[in-house]
């Protein structure tokens, strides 16, 4: 097992996992010149000499760094020379601090750290995308070290398979993400990564603090919690499914989030277990986030505090239960036909104490009015 793990630029996050198998930690600035894959607002602030400094700590404990430099959109200044001058001035100054890698969602920057640095190592982010064979042949042929699979591939097992196999013969390493709770078949999924990335770029927009896109998600959850199961998380009781197609390096994300909860997540990947609500560990931004972000606002009839009341009891999933889609396929196959997670559901989820079956919730629309409303109209940050 090989653990893949954001950093929180907490240095004493580096001395409570030393004893798990963490092989690389990931993380950037705040806001950088290209953007990357989280809005900043939702980032610990970290200058220059902050980030040398953590970054030597963790190269004390022989663990590797990648530099995330994953925007999904450059908004057209890759037409700009100076503009990509000075995006070569940045990664020469990220080489020469000591990063060990980066993490890439876009081709144009793929060419233009493996042209100055042929021997850097790259990987393509999960912003990229990566749905077929054909996708990973060309990355391949881009320089790529590691193709990090979208959490959507989860449970396409075929796909996996002959990933993991291609990378072995092509000498490339392929990772998967445990413990993002993105929705399955995600309508606003490159809304989303275009919102992050632009929210995280020095000349990006000013006075955002929250990223629009999660509240549709969490519309979509509140009217049907069974979603919850259809996320592509990974239990930790669950990984030896990867392994034995040949995948042992596994991404936990979270470098949003505090020491404490790191750690344990780290934890309980680490020991292929976790007793308590399976919530606990993986990102949940629609239950987390949402509720407060509406309290921020002042609404008084808010639809969303139901989502914090969700529990998903990670011990009574069925022991087989994700050998269900090696022989079912999600990618041609309604959920409203299938309705096996919604099974599963029943089983492992309640909600306030209640079964799914016990609850009598009325449908709500996304409340699209509020969206102007998260930006205060001054930077915050």
């Amino acid at each position: 097992m090989r653990l893949v793990v954001g950093t929180n630029f907490d240095d004493s996050l580096i001395e409570k996992i030393k004893e798990y198998p963490v092989k690389y930690m990931f993380g950037s600035h705040t806001k950088t010149i290209t953007g990357h894959g989280r809005a900043s607002f939702v980032l610990p602030q970290i200058d220059e000499n902050r980030f040398k400094q953590h970054l030597d700590i963790i190269h004390s404990q022989k663990i590797k760094f990648l530099y995330t430099m994953n925007t999904a959109t450059l908004n057209g200044k890759e037409y700009d020379e100076t503009f990509v001058r000075k995006v070569q001035e940045e990664v020469d100054y990220l080489v020469k601090t000591g990063v060990d890698g980066f993490i890439v969602a876009m081709p144009f920057l793929i060419k233009l750290i493996k042209k100055e640095y042929p021997d850097m190592e790259v990987s393509v982010s999960s912003y990229s995308r990566v749905y077929n064979i054909r996708e990973v042949e060309e990355y391949v042929n881009l320089g790529v070290n590691t193709i990090i699979m979208h959490e959507d591939d989860n449970r396409n097992f075929d796909l996996l398979k002959e990933v993991a196999k291609y990378g072995k013969t092509h000498g490339v390493d392929v990772e998967v993400l445990t413990n993002n709770s993105c929705l399955w078949g995600c309508p606003y999924r490159r809304s989303h990564d275009i919102v992050s990335s632009n929210l995280s770029m020095e000349d990006g927009p000013k006075g955002v603090w929250f990223e629009y896109p999660i509240l549709f998600c969490a519309t979509d959850v509140r009217n049907d919690i069974a979603n919850i199961i259809r996320m592509r998380w990974i239990r930790p009781e669950d990984l030896h499914y990867y392994e034995e197609i040949g995948i042992d390096r596994f991404k936990i994300a979270g470098r949003n989030k505090k020491t404490d909860w790191l750690v344990k997540v780290i934890k309980a990947y680490s020991e292929r277990k976790y007793d308590g609500n399976l919530l606990d560990i993986v990102s949940y931004p629609q239950g987390r986030a949402v509720p407060k972000v509406l309290e921020k606002l002042g609404e008084k009839d808010n639809e969303y505090e139901i989502l914090t009341k969700v529990v998903v009891n990670n011990s009574e999933f069925p022991p087989n239960w994700l050998g269900y889609f090696k022989y079912n396929k999600c990618e041609t196959r309604s959920c409203e036909e299938c309705k096996y997670c919604d099974m599963i559901a029943e089983k492992v989820i309640k909600v306030n104490g209640k079964n799914l079956n016990e609850l009598k919730l009325k449908k709500i629309d996304v409340p699209i009015e509020l969206i102007p409303r998260f930006n205060n109209g001054q930077d915050k940050e």
